[in-house]
């Protein structure tokens, strides 16, 4: 019971001195096995891909969601788009020759809002096409 108080009072804390917090969850990434990090305004994961792969998967999960692209640079594993209203940002960094991190964001309200519900739900969808 004190422990749990404890750490609602730094919560709470941190939530009036900051103005929002930005946990950091691990949990289990759509059905893979994979454990995916997220935090206030994104996602991200390492998967056995090379950075190229990853670009090119998620431009077409763009694409597919009537999206539009408005940068894509594979030599920089790089994506910037919008769904709607919101802005989608898209980076894939190798880790390996076989390995990359790849980080969504996804923001609403004149980009100033972050929208991970909808992270969450472009990041079950790329999962989905690497694992086929």
């Amino acid at each position: 019971m004190k422990k749990t108080i404890v750490i609602l009072s730094i919560y709470l804390i941190s939530l009036f001195l900051t103005g929002c917090v930005a946990p950091v969850i691990v949990a289990a990434g759509a059905g893979a096995g994979a454990a995916y990090s997220l935090t206030a305004d994104s996602v991200s994961d390492n998967f056995p891909i090379s950075k190229e792969r990853a670009v090119e998967v998620f431009s077409q999960i763009l694409k597919n969601e009537n999206g539009k692209i408005i940068i894509v640079s594979i030599s920089e594993g790089k994506i910037d788009g919008e769904i709607g209203k919101k802005k989608v940002y898209f980076r894939a960094k190798p880790l390996t020759a076989n390995a990359t991190k790849v980080v969504i964001k996804v923001r609403k309200g004149y980009n100033l809002l972050p929208d991970k519900e909808s992270a969450v739900e472009l990041y079950k969808k790329f999962v989905k096409v690497i694992n086929g």
